[in-house]
């Protein structure tokens, strides 16, 4: 008596099984890359003629949210993000600025509070605050700084 009637031999239903499995393997693969953090991006870096401020700017994409940010630190030690968001999905999205100053073996890491956009819709985000570290050290970030600024969703 046949276990079954699909008229297919073992091997084939075991090639087929094999490629079932690839599949959802691969499936799974991409669903776990999508939550990996994006990778650095190109910053700019501006200071300003009067040495008082630094500028990093840059632009970032994850999950179909997009948009462009500005990181501004001062030698007053204030510091503040601006940026947008662009989502081109149809649900909407929750969205916010994560930015990770470094500086010789220092760093710090100073982020935007969350916000939704809708669907095919623009918003923008800004925070700002005081930070002592960039205060003591606005020389050496000035002469060695590096930012990197990432869109982080959810």
């Amino acid at each position: 008596m046949r276990l079954d009637n699909t008229r297919t031999s073992g091997r084939a239903r075991t090639h087929r099984g094999l490629a079932l499995l690839i599949a959802t393997a691969a499936g799974l693969g991409s669903l776990l890359l999508g939550t990996v953090p994006a990778q650095a991006n190109d910053t700019t870096k501006t200071v300003a003629a009067d040495g008082q401020s630094i500028t990093f700017a840059t632009g970032d994409s994850s999950r179909g949210v997009s948009g462009n940010v500005t990181f501004v630190v001062k030698a007053d030690g204030n510091w503040s993000i601006a940026g947008s968001g662009r989502n081109s999905h149809l649900l909407v999205r929750t969205f916010h600025w994560t930015c990770d100053l470094t500086w010789d073996a220092a760093s710090v890491t100073h982020a935007t509070g969350k916000k939704a956009v809708p669907g095919k819709k623009t918003r923008s985000i800004s925070s700002a605050a005081y930070d002592p570290d960039i205060q003591a050290d606005f020389a050496d970030i000035a002469a060695r700084g590096r930012a990197d600024c990432d869109i982080v969703i959810g």
